[in-house]
């Protein structure tokens, strides 16, 4: 648990799917659940499929501009190292030890606040989503959080490496769900569930 897995199979004994599966740090559209045999040959083509999928696109730091409407000091993704548009985006940020937030959070024992992960990451789901068609050109409010946990500090100088993963899709609500994650050195920091209106 913690450390970054590009895919995962669970096989449960049962048809319950009662595998745990909350701490592992794996995309959720690459986690495939087996729980009868019944699944084998369809869950046989979602790896198939999986592993033929070509990498994704990247983003310099004047494409995330181009996309996202933050500006620093509040733009916390330096660069993306792979954008899948409605899928997956994975992105990185280097937490500047010269930033004045460390001056206050906390002086003796700096470390990067926890709003700063939570706005990583939603910002990560952001270009995700910006890059879909249906929302070129909308503002991302962040509207919500869930099952947020924050697992090892992260400290000044040190590389986020971002991910988010489309988990629901409502454009007609204007509404999205991804599962955000920090990594630090491969382990995981942060996770969050995150919710955004698109308008």
């Amino acid at each position: 648990p913690g450390k970054a897995y590009d895919a995962a199979l669970v096989v449960c004994g049962c048809p319950s799917r009662c595998a745990k599966t909350e701490d592992l740090a794996v995309p959720p559209a690459r986690t495939l659940t087996v729980s009868g045999f019944e699944e084998l040959l369809p869950t046989r083509d979602k790896l198939r499929a999986l592993a033929a999928a070509e990498e994704g696109s990247t983003l310099s730091r004047e494409e995330v501009l181009a996309l996202l409407p933050h500006r620093p000091p509040l733009l916390l993704v330096d660069r993306v190292t792979n954008l899948r548009p409605g899928e997956e985006a994975a992105a990185s940020f280097y937490a500047d030890p010269d930033s004045p937030v460390f001056q206050g959070h906390f002086p003796d024992h700096p470390v990067v606040p926890g709003t700063m992960l939570v706005e990583a990451m939603a910002q990560t789901a952001d270009l995700l989503l910006l890059s879909m068609e249906a929302y070129r050109g909308k503002t991302p409010y962040l509207m919500g959080l869930g099952r947020a946990s924050f697992r090892k500090p992260v400290l000044p100088g040190q590389t986020l490496e971002l991910r988010a993963a489309l988990t629901a899709d409502r454009p007609e609500m204007g509404a999205s769900v991804c599962r955000g994650q920090v990594f630090v050195q491969g382990e995981l920091a942060a996770e969050a569930e995150i919710i955004l209106a698109m308008r």
